[in-house]
């Protein structure tokens, strides 16, 4: 026999005679086992591995503490979820959209995806001043997430009364010192108990303001020994102090190493009380959650090097007393049981305006999953900072209490964009809530650059989702003039538009919009050739009635896998300078769509088919040039709606009275950010005496688009080419669309 297997069997039985034996009677007593795990963010996934050897050995635990990522990953088994449905968990979320508070598109407010999701950086403005918030997130997403798989324990509010009892640990921002969390709301007791200092938001919890508490005690031993337990298995998956520079090479791991010095102590008193130590040697950063797979590999590898001396404790136990493992069957919850509903923070809404699913009064049960919906819908609007919920009990009642933080008045944001079509800018942007009257939104972008433009939009909520807009667009840009495939002349277009409209979003998908748009537009010839366009480089008046139907359900604005983005528009065009309407522009009735639909073929491969299509009414109508239809380039956002871009042509190289594309996309995502897309596109705009499809006027383009994913937007490198065209187009794109 190995001889360190004989000394491990002679260390448990004089172990067994020295600890365990506490005579009642004839009967010896079975010692309580305590699981106490540490913090350290994805590490703590490893912990998955040592669980799922207790299920195999047959060790109950009998109590369970943690700090940080032990107190989410600890706080799931104390309630009763199996280790795999722990791993399930897991590997079913989206790890960097949940720690960013990246909720699904589909519960952003329309007019957000609209305007938004152009920056790369963002500052609140609070108390008409900017500000920067005390953490990099508020945690939204997250809370969500342990409300809904902690929602077995809502009524619970004394830990011990958990299936297996519990505690986890805080740190006070005020004192400093540490706070034992084993009472109240069991979620978000668990939130405050991870809350890394200035990444995530400090939470108020029973009347404490909370942040981390493996800040002070990341391996919380000695509490679980309060608690009665005799025997104590202990997981750390704490990092050594570092002591190198290349090694503090990040904000996190600074902020680790300083707040590492703290907890020092704490660690040699919990190594000191701990009977069964696993450390756990994890090559990964705390905030690698997306790596889950390879971190619980390493803890089902470093469980196993232990599961000797883990069967040997199970077996020496139930010698003394047999006991079965308990049940772990824990699940979701489907409804909750609710006597009344508070609102708490809100201040510049009334009540009423978060009334849907949820009556005012009265016992009602509310489904979860329309509550989270709820949640984020109201989040999505943007007018607050976080919302989120907790249930608070009392005597043999549950309150639904709706947390709001006010998002201040609005934030300023700043990015840069550079492609071909529209030259350098530099973007300045801003958002604003509530400024001008209750349920209102103003957005304002103004690109700095040779191809300049202002767009402000403001949006009054007449209740529900219907709103009255007023908006301007204001804007120059340049483009050459073709003949074909042959430039000849450089075009400046200049147009100042105002409208009045009525907005209607519903769903947060679609969105209805009917009003009246005033233009004051005029363009410029590089060279004078065209006398006949003379009279319409003067700036003249024009009026738009139109109607447009949109729809935005795609995942993601860029790089999208599911989804589509579509856009149905009617206008009546009508010069509004009598004495050019004869000469040159008539009154025109117009109409055209734009769709693009994105279908996974795979987990890496999306297939994007799409079209453009525009007419007009009658064949004698001239509509004026920034309404006739305008094709090439590779910008899929334009300054004029009616332009639209085409595979392998120049920008706007072909005008015409109608227009009909048909293209189709492949992306591929080959690598993490790394893109590739093939690209092909038929179609052809002609003039209203031509006819549309007869072969002289058809065009097709192909090309292959290379893109990177980055934090500034997309950045993208085109090759292309068409049957217009003499050999290759070359397209740069770098940053978001404006």
């Amino acid at each position: 026999m190995n001889c360190s297997l004989i000394i491990l069997i002679i260390f448990i039985v004089f172990q067994s005679v020295d600890l365990f034996s506490q005579e009642t009677g004839n009967k010896t007593e079975r010692p309580s086992v305590g699981l106490v795990f540490s913090g350290g963010g994805a590490k703590g996934f490893a912990y998955i591995g040592l669980l799922r050897m207790f299920q195999e050995v047959g060790l109950p635990i009998d109590y369970i503490g943690g700090s940080s990522i032990g107190s989410i990953v600890g706080g799931f088994y104390a309630l009763g979820y199996h280790p795999d449905s722990i791993m399930a968990m897991i590997r079913a979320q989206n790890w960097d959209d949940l720690l960013k508070d990246k909720v699904d598109r589909k519960y952003i407010a329309y007019e957000e995806k609209e305007y938004g999701e152009k920056t790369i950086i963002s500052l609140p403005i609070k108390k008409k001043k900017i500000s920067v918030s005390a953490s990099m997130y508020q945690g939204q997403e997250v809370e969500l997430l342990l409300n809904q798989y902690l929602s077995p324990a809502y009524k619970i509010t004394d830990f011990n009364n958990l299936p297996t009892p519990f505690l986890c640990i805080g740190t006070d921002l005020f004192t400093g010192k540490e706070v034992l969390l084993d009472k109240g709301y069991l979620p978000m007791a668990i939130r405050a108990s991870m809350s890394i200092p200035g990444y995530f938001s400090p939470v108020e919890y029973n009347g404490r303001y909370l942040v981390d508490g493996g800040v002070v005690n990341n391996y919380p031993v000695g509490e679980v020994r309060n608690m009665g337990a005799k025997i104590i298995i202990g997981g750390d998956v704490q990092h050594q102090l570092y002591d190198t520079k290349e090694q503090l090479s990040s904000i996190m791991t600074v902020l680790e190493q300083i707040t590492s010095f703290y907890r020092v102590r704490a660690n040699i008193i919990g190594d000191s009380l701990t009977d069964y130590k696993i450390n756990y040697d994890v090559d990964y950063g705390i905030l690698d959650f997306s790596s889950y797979d390879s971190i619980i590999a390493v803890g089902e590898r470093v469980a196993r090097s232990h599961y000797t001396e883990i069967k040997a404790l199970a077996d020496s136990l139930n010698a003394i007393e047999y006991r079965p493992m308990k049940k772990f069957q824990a699940r979701p919850l489907d409804t909750l049981l609710i006597d009344s509903i508070l609102f708490r923070g809100n201040k510049k809404l009334p009540d009423s305006y978060f009334y849907s699913i949820l009556r005012k009064s009265g016992r009602q049960k509310i489904k979860v999953t329309d509550l989270q919906k709820y949640i984020r819908t109201n989040y999505g609007s943007s007018y607050f900072e976080k919302v989120t919920y907790s249930i608070e009990n009392k005597g043999n009642k549950s309150n639904l209490i709706i947390d709001i933080t006010d998002g201040g008045i609005g934030k300023l944001s700043a990015g840069i964009h550079f492609n071909n079509d529209y030259n350098v800018g530099l973007i300045l942007g801003g958002s604003f809530r509530n400024v001008l009257g209750r349920n209102s939104k103003l957005f304002a972008d103004l690109c700095i650059g040779p191809d300049p433009r202002l767009r402000v939009v403001y949006l009054s909520g007449l209740g529900g989702k219907a709103a009255i807009g007023i908006g301007a667009d204001l804007f120059s840009f340049k483009f050459d003039l073709y003949n074909k495939d042959v430039k000849v002349n450089k075009i400046t277009f200049t147009d100042y538009k105002g409208s009045l409209f009525f907005n209607y979003s519903f769903l947060n998908r679609f969105n209805f919009k009917t009003g009246f748009e005033y233009e004051y537009f005029g363009f410029s010839q590089e060279i004078h050739t065209d006398t006949t366009q003379d009279p319409s480089q003067n700036f003249s008046s024009y009026g738009t009635l139109f109607a447009s139907l949109s729809a935005d359900t795609r995942d993601r604005a860029y790089f999208p896998t599911r989804g589509f983005n579509a856009t149905m528009r009617g206008e009546y065009v009508m010069p509004l300078e009598a004495n050019w309407t004869q000469d040159l522009f008539t009154n025109s009735p117009m109409f055209f769509i734009k769709y693009d639909h994105n279908i996974p073929v795979s987990g890496r491969l999306v297939f994007q088919p799409g079209l453009f299509a525009g007419f007009q009414f009658r064949n004698e109508d001239s509509p004026p040039l920034q309404h006739i239809f305008g094709l090439g380039g590779s910008t899929t956002t334009n300054y004029i709606g009616t332009y639209a871009p085409f595979t392998g042509l120049q920008f706007i190289q072909i005008f015409g009275n109608y227009s009909a594309v048909a293209r189709m996309k492949i992306q591929y995502n080959f690598y993490q950010k790394l893109y590739l897309t093939f690209k092909a596109d038929a179609g052809a705009a002609v003039s209203y005496d031509d006819e549309l499809f007869i072969g002289k006027n058809f065009l097709c383009g192909y090309g292959v688009t290379a893109s990177y994913d980055s934090f500034i937007g997309p950045v993208e490198l085109s090759v292309m080419g068409s049957n217009l065209n003499k050999g290759p187009l070359f397209f740069i794109n770098i940053g978001f669309w404006f």
